[in-house]
Order: structure tokens, then sequence, then C-alpha cells
């Protein structure tokens, strides 16, 4: 698919966390959640890192940050990017279709909202937990990008082995749930981020109706990663599944907002319309008042790396790429100012 192409997808009307177009897919969630999980407990990863200590970050990278909201424009034009790497066998944060645009006018040509942006590359891998803490987080620059405090915001791009990370201080259009990803790592265990202030009064991960809890497993209560190993379909078939999540100030809502992820090998898609009411058929409805719920009417409603240390075919290089766009006008290049932190690496 084109930019051109690109530009036509509309994002109006969905919730937060609800799939357009098949943007983001299944593997790029997980890179916004490891990315999350990175910013939320840098330290608690320190055995994952490849080539570097704690001691090799500044002392703001130390420090915890916020997880990144996922962005469907970021989504999509860093998703282009990558498959036009992989299409032209082309590694480098310029434009691959030919025209070899620089990476911020690439993003300002689609992603108008913010003047502050950065991006990450990556190639030889499809674990996305092994790009974030094996490759991006001990290079300078791809660690600025993944640390800098300023971020509010990720677009995911994978294709193939390779990844893309864009990042912005933009616009939260859609609100500010507490819960910015959910995802299951294909292996039975289910994953969601968590930011308020304060713990969350309820976190499960609901399949087919049936709510679990979620514990904390990085970071801490109220800013953190949050997992459990939810009981799935022995034989195999499709399952709809949903996070849930209540903050201490009575809040409610899911993630995605609407729909539920679809998990199983009979699945024909990854994303369904419907949302089985938590708590199975009859819902919220409290125990004492099941009978009569059941007595009632019922509807059924249906930077740039590769791998350091892949054996003896391992090679290590990296780039980052961040700057502040001086222009927010769409197809504008505007004055440049000089990087932030997160400067390129060649």
């Amino acid at each position: 698919m084109d930019l051109a192409s690109l530009l036509l997808l509309t994002t109006v009307g969905a919730g937060y966390g609800v799939p357009v177009d098949g943007y983001p897919s299944k593997a790029e969630r997980q890179l916004v959640l490891w990315t999350n999980a990175a910013r939320v407990a840098p330290a608690e990863f320190e055995s994952e890192y490849s080539g570097c200590t704690l001691d090799d970050f500044t002392d703001d990278e130390k420090v915890a940050k916020k997880p990144l909201y996922i962005d469907l424009a970021l989504t999509e034009v860093s998703r282009w990017h990558t498959e036009q790497m992989e299409e032209n066998g082309c590694f480098q944060h310029e434009s691959c279709d030919g025209s070899n645009a620089a990476f911020a006018e690439r993003i300002a040509d689609y992603y108008t909202e913010s003047g502050y942006i950065g991006e990450n590359i990556a190639m030889g891998t499809t674990d996305s937990r092994y790009a974030v803490m094996g490759m991006w987080m001990c290079s300078s620059g791809h660690r600025a990008n993944i640390m800098t405090g300023d971020y509010n915001e990720m677009g995911p791009g994978i294709s193939g082995s390779y990844l893309t990370q864009d990042f912005s201080a933009g616009t939260l259009s859609e609100g500010e749930p507490p819960v910015r990803m959910a995802v299951d790592d294909g292996n039975g265990a289910f994953y969601a981020d968590w930011a308020d202030d304060d713990a969350p009064a309820a976190l499960q991960i609901v399949i087919e109706g049936i709510a679990t809890d979620m514990a904390l497993a990085f970071g801490e209560a109220e800013q953190g990663i949050y997992e459990v190993e939810a009981e799935q379909s022995q034989d195999g078939g499709c399952q709809a599944w949903y996070a849930y999540w209540e903050t201490a100030s009575g809040e409610k809502g899911t993630f995605p907002e609407d729909g539920s992820w679809l998990l199983g090998g009979d699945c024909d898609a990854d994303w369904t319309e419907a949302q089985a009411p938590r708590g199975g058929l009859f819902g919220d409805v409290p125990e004492g008042d099941l009978k009569s719920a059941m007595m009632g009417d019922v509807t059924l409603v249906g930077c740039a790396t590769v791998p350091g240390s892949l054996g003896l075919v391992g090679v290590l290089a990296a780039a980052a790429a961040g700057l502040r766009r001086g222009s927010r006008a769409r197809g504008r290049r505007g004055d440049l100012a000089d990087p932030p932190r997160a400067s390129g690496l060649d």
C-alpha cells in the first residue's frame, strides 16, 4: 500500500483501542505494550538489556514514565515505512519509496498533531519484547526516544522482521483512559498497562464473558504492567476477549472501547464488533438477583537496529532520530530546530 492510499483511511467514530482497516496488528500492539513496560519499569528489565546496564542510562532515563497511547495515524505511516523498507531492501529513516524524504517530512505529510516527534527502526527480529529490551534500550538514541517523558503517544509499524516506532507529543482526541494497551502473547499470558492516580479498583481480562483478575507484574500499582494467565478453550476454538477496568474514583471502561479481540486457531479475523457482557450471560447482575434475571427476557448479542546476539550471524547497528518540527501544516517541512536528545546514530 502506498502513502496516497493511507491518506484515505479514516478513524472517525472509532473508540479508543478499536482497530481500523487492520491497524494495529497483534504484533504492533505487542510492540506498544513492551515499549510501555520499558517506560514504567526501566530498572526491572536490566537483565534483558544486551550490552548495557542502568549505569549507562542518564538520570532521567532511570525514572519511570507514563505509558504511551497508540495513535492510528502514526501507526499507519509507521507501518507504511516498515513495509517500504522490507519491500525495497532499504534500512534507513529516509523514505524508501524513491523520494528519500526525511522521516519528519514523511510523518508531516500524514500526521499533523504535534511539533515534537521521534523515530526508531530495527530489523532482524519478529520478537517485540526483544526488539525493545535487547536492542533499542542499549542504544542511547533509541533509548532516549523510548524514555522521553514529553512523548504521550506512538505508532508501531511491523512488516516481516522490520519494525518502526514513531513517537509524538500529540493531542489525545479520544480521551485518556487508564489502560493504553492490552494484548496476549499467544501462549496464554495476557498483559495490560495501567496509569492513573491510584491503583485500579478492578483490572480484568474477560474471555467469552468470564472475567479473570490481573496482577501487577512490572512497575508500581498506579503505573505499571499487569499480567494474568487466563484459561482458554482447550479445543483451539475462536474466543473473544477484552480488558475491563475500574478506577478508584468509580470510572469504568474496556479496552478496546468497543468490540473484542479474537484468539484461537479457528478465527477468521483478529477482532469482532461484539463484546460479551462481563460475568457471562447475565453480565454484572448481583448473585441475589440472578433468579429474577433468569426469569426475565434474555437477549443474546452475538531507530535502526539489527540483533546483536543472534548467534554467529548477529550484527549490531544503530540509528535513531528525533527532532522538533517547526511547522504543523500538512505537507510543510517547516523550519527544523536542533534535534532533542534522541539524535540520530549512524
